[in-house]
Parts: C-alpha cells; structure tokens; sequence
C-alpha cells in the first residue's frame, strides 16, 4: 500500500503543524536532544484491517481493557494534558445531545433522547496515525504517540457521505525510544510503501534540520561510514561505501582514457559526476507495523528507505535502497 505523506483532512480542518510557533509537547520534545540529527512528523491515515485493530480497541475501550481520550491532534494544547474519558463522554462529543423535538397528537412538545447509532464494523476502517519520524544514530526510526481511528459521516437525511471524522484517541506512548518487551507476540498489522518529497518537505511538519538538511543529507555520512547497507536498484547489488561506487549506480558511467608519456591511450577509467545531493527528490519507506496488545501500544520499524531521482525532465526513478541494521 503505497501513501503519499500529506496531511489528511477529515471533516474539520486540520491543525497546522508551524515549526516555529508550537511549544515542545509531551511527545515531540524529545527531539531537544543532541543525539537527534533529523526529526519531522509523518502523520498518515492507514487502513489496519488485517485485524481489525479499530473494532479490537472500541471492544476494549468497551470492556475497560484500554484507556482512550476524545479525539486529540498533534501539537496542540491537548497534548499537554491526555484526559482519559468513558465511552459515553467520547460519543456525546462525537455524536451530541442527539435530542429529537417531537409533537403529539394534542400538540404538545416533547424530547426524545436517541441511542447512540450502531456502528457499522465494515465502515469502521481509517486510522489516523500520529507519526514522528527522526535520525539517531545513524538510523532512520519511527515513534508512534499515539493513533485515532475515524468513523464516517453521512449527511442527514438523504444519508450522503460526506468523509471521516476523529472519533477517539488510544494506543498512547509517552516514550520515544521505548521497545516491545516480547517482539513475538506483537501482532502483526500491515506494512506500508510511504513516499515522502524531499524537496518539499512542509515546513509545518519538520521538528529538527541540523545546518538545513533534509533527511538523506543527514543520513550520507553515515553511509559513507558504512553504518547502513546500501544496494543499486538497477541490480540489487550492495555497494561499497564510498562515493565513487555509489556514484556509479545513479549516474551513466563515464570512460577517461589514461594516457601513456607518447599520448596513446593505454587504457579506461570508469568514473561518474560527483553525487548531487539535491538530485534526491523523494524517498519511499518500507515499514512494518505492529500492535503491543499487552501494553496497547502500535510500533512501526523502517526495514528500508528507497532513494528516488529526478533526471532531466522525465519521471523521478528510484535509484538507491538503504537497509537499516
């Protein structure tokens, strides 16, 4: 499933993420600190079907198993203070007094208090989730606060879908770097294809650029320290770490005659023009998501970041694979 990174916007409009303006919170401060290179959010909607994981946490909300808000955003006040409410008080702020003004038979007034509309588990399907994506270490990494699924809305009467809406906050993780404590019993949900544009990322969306660069300037020297994995798409071969051979997997070769001391030429030497960093123009992002049901937590690890190219005119093409160790 391939997402391209954009803000979704469901029903109201989304809160703008400014880089500047925004105080620390609670789940992005972490980037304060001085082994973060490169930190931006990556927030996405995802549909997690293969288990149903939005019907799974209502049921658990449901039977007091997990804990969730109502519906919470990514930098805002919010964030400083998670609220945990029942379920009754998350439906009356998603669906309202839901009030009837009727009239009998004598006209006399009188109100009717409607039940909660069933939900429709087949509908029930969309997931935002509240991504940070961040460079430590020399390792591209996911941190996921926390997720909110969304709950379509039909226009009344006539019943017309009119798009999606925040319904409750769960999955809360207060820990950046915290890590599964049994991996083989996390449940697995889905993996994900992320584009992200490199030349456009949004300013809104980006939490820390040392000296102004973007991801894959950020990540390079750790190639070149091969402290990452690096292959050429055209071949699937690993290639040294060394800007001279990984040159050659994005640029057409090019033969330099050696000349001997008479000016005959002797032999080649296959070279390449210097690697570019601003001819990467996005990066796609292979990710494997999993649910902690114990501690009701979803983590998502990067196995591999592609590394696509914009030559000339035509259509950006992908060009390097870096695998994480």
């Amino acid at each position: 499933m391939t997402k391209e990174l954009t803000l979704i916007l469901v029903l109201a409009t989304q809160i703008s993420f400014a880089q500047y303006k925004p105080q620390p919170t609670p789940f992005d401060k972490f980037v304060n600190k001085p082994g973060i290179e490169w930190a931006a959010y990556g927030s996405d909607t995802i549909n997690f079907t293969s288990i149903d994981l939005n019907n799974l946490l209502l049921k658990r909300i449901i039977n007091n198993e997990i804990k969730a808000s109502k519906p919470v955003e990514s930098r805002t006040a919010e964030t400083a203070t998670i609220t945990y409410s029942p379920l009754d008080s998350i439906d009356q702020a998603f669906y309202g007094d839901r009030i009837d003004i009727l009239m009998d038979s004598t006209g006399t007034q009188y109100f009717l208090k409607r039940d909660v509309p069933e939900k429709d588990s087949s509908n029930f399907k969309g997931t935002e989730v509240t991504q940070i994506l961040y460079i430590e270490k020399g390792k591209l990494k996911s941190y996921i606060p926390f997720i909110t699924p969304t709950l379509p809305v039909y226009m009344m009467p006539s019943g017309r879908y009119i798009g999606e809406r925040f319904y409750f906050t769960s999955c809360f993780n207060y820990t950046y770097n915290s890590k599964p404590r049994n991996k083989s019993k996390l449940i697995f949900l889905t993996q994900t294809k992320k584009m992200i544009s490199v030349i456009k990322t949004q300013k809104t969306d980006q939490l820390k650029e040392l000296y102004g660069q973007n991801v894959v300037e950020t990540l390079w020297p750790h190639v070149l320290n091969n402290e990452l994995d690096v292959f050429a798409i055209k071949d699937n071969r690993k290639l040294k770490p060394e800007e001279s051979d990984i040159s050659l997997a994005i640029n057409e070769p090019v033969l330099i005659p050696v000349y001997d001391s008479v000016g005959s030429v002797i032999s080649y030497v296959v070279s390449a023009k210097p690697i570019d960093m601003k001819s990467f123009t996005a990066v796609q992002l292979l990710q494997d998501w999993h649910y902690d049901r114990k501690r009701n937590k979803v983590y998502s690890n990067i196995k591999e970041m592609i590394l696509f190219v914009k030559k000339d005119d035509h259509e950006a093409v992908p060009v390097l694979r870096f695998v994480f160790r």
